[in-house]
């Protein structure tokens, strides 16, 4: 079974577990699998600075911690943006417990490495919640893995604090996800349209790309969600003709056929969502194919704010990403975090990742210590019924613990990034990739 079919068959298995799935304890057996290594970061450090949570009262946390438990692919496919939220989550740790930690206790971070692998993850999780018996749980890195943990921890009856997937098919169906994104997968291309929108008629492009990596995300930032959103539906808005429209397998090596069709097609507007790895191979290709669309968008993960994306040299420059928030902008903790980030991943750029990683974090502050408890069914009612200052911005909760939408679309251009919509928000021009 190729990896697409697996990533596939993971999550419609996980859509069809929730819907059966009963607050209770995940004692779920191993299915004879090899076990996982249990090697684990953990940190319960004293930091400078606070987390941006008015609610703390300062002073020295004391007790048995609270224990903030989750996954990353710290190595594998996954590594780059897991590094990223690594950082995040090491740093708002120092920050909360040098403001008093949570509920007066200390704040201790256990991060498993999942190695990018979702049958490892169901293991890792599987035993955070039965062995670790962490109080507060992260969610893991992209769609096909955190999809496959979802089941455990809603049989749990654990609060899952997600900063690092988005699915409304999963937040549809899920009582206790809540998510520091403020735009799920049917809504990452928006901003990028919004853009298209905002031109002259007479500049607008009218022959459209697309090129999707076979993941469950992209699939649907591609068709939308119950006919909303998604990159298809955003062109007919606009009246742009989609003149190609192809697919490939997130471990391909060779993107050629994908780029040599989308510029035989006569396309003046690219779009390509796909995951970091893939991302970078698209631009590669591109640029070494000669094409030249008038816009060219990789509207899948946010790349052009990972630190390797200037690696690329010219082929990263002209290609647009979204992104959550920006130096520029004066939301709670976000210039710290940016400072903090510049020295632990040697980059003058603030990955998506990382303030994402950052703003769950500042919710699980606000909330704990706002409702003083952590009960997992409080905490959801609280979240639900409140409000939070975070890295990306005020966060409103829905019911279905996805929150309003607010994005950023940025470009890469020869003196880095620039924040190109919205035009309140906008630090530069956009430059046509071609003509």
């Amino acid at each position: 079974m190729t990896r697409w079919r697996q990533l596939r068959t993971a999550t419609i298995a996980a859509l069809a577990v929730i819907g059966m799935a009963a607050a209770g304890c995940a004692n779920d057996s191993d299915d004879g699998s090899a076990p996982p290594s249990t090697s684990s970061t953990s940190t319960q450090a004293q930091g400078s600075g606070g987390a941006g949570d008015p609610s703390s009262g300062g002073g020295t946390p004391s007790g048995d911690p609270i224990v903030i438990g989750g996954s990353l692919g710290l190595t594998g496919m996954y590594s780059g943006p897991s590094a990223g939220y690594k950082a995040a989550y090491e740093y708002a740790v120092e920050e909360i417990n040098d403001s008093g930690g949570l509920l007066g206790r200390p704040v201790e971070l256990k991060i498993y490495d999942d190695e990018s692998n979702a049958t490892t993850a169901q293991q890792l999780y599987q035993k955070l919640i039965n062995d670790d018996k962490v109080d507060l749980l992260l969610a893991p890195y992209t769609t096909a893995v955190g999809g496959a943990v979802v089941p455990i921890t809603e049989r749990a009856g654990k609060v899952l604090f997600d900063a690092g997937f988005v699915s409304k098919q999963l937040h549809a169906k899920s009582k206790l996800m809540v998510s520091s994104w403020a735009y799920q997968e049917p809504e990452y291309p928006k901003p990028f349209f919004e853009f298209l929108k905002s031109l002259p008629d007479g500049e607008r492009p009218t022959k459209l790309a697309v090129a999707t990596e076979q993941n469950p995300f992209t699939l649907v930032a591609r068709d939308g969600y119950e006919g909303e959103g998604g990159v298809l539906n955003y062109a007919k808005e606009l009246g742009i003709e989609v003149v190609s429209n192809e697919e490939y397998d997130g471990t391909a090596t060779d993107l050629t056929g994908v780029v040599q069709h989308a510029k035989a097609s006569g396309a003046d507007v690219f779009v390509a969502l796909g995951l970091p790895n893939g991302s970078s191979l698209m631009a590669k290709t591109v640029h070494q194919e000669g094409f030249k669309p008038k816009y060219y968008c990789q509207c899948g993960s946010q790349v052009t704010t990972l630190p390797n994306w200037p690696d690329l040299g010219d082929a990263a420059v002209g290609v647009f990403s979204t992104t959550t928030a920006w130096p520029t902008q004066s939301n709670a903790g976000l210039a710290d975090l940016y400072q903090h980030m510049k020295t632990a991943l040697g980059t003058d750029v603030l990955p998506a990742y990382a303030a994402g990683g950052y703003a769950i974090m500042q919710v699980i502050q606000q909330a704990v210590n706002g409702a003083q408890t952590l009960d997992q069914q409080k905490l959801r009612e609280y979240i639900g019924q409140n409000s939070f200052d975070t890295a990306v911005g005020k966060l409103t909760y829905n019911a279905d613990g996805t929150v309003k939408f607010g994005a950023l679309l940025v470009q890469y251009q020869k003196g880095g990034n620039e924040v190109i919509w919205p035009d309140s928000e906008a630090t530069g021009k956009a430059v046509p990739l071609g003509g």
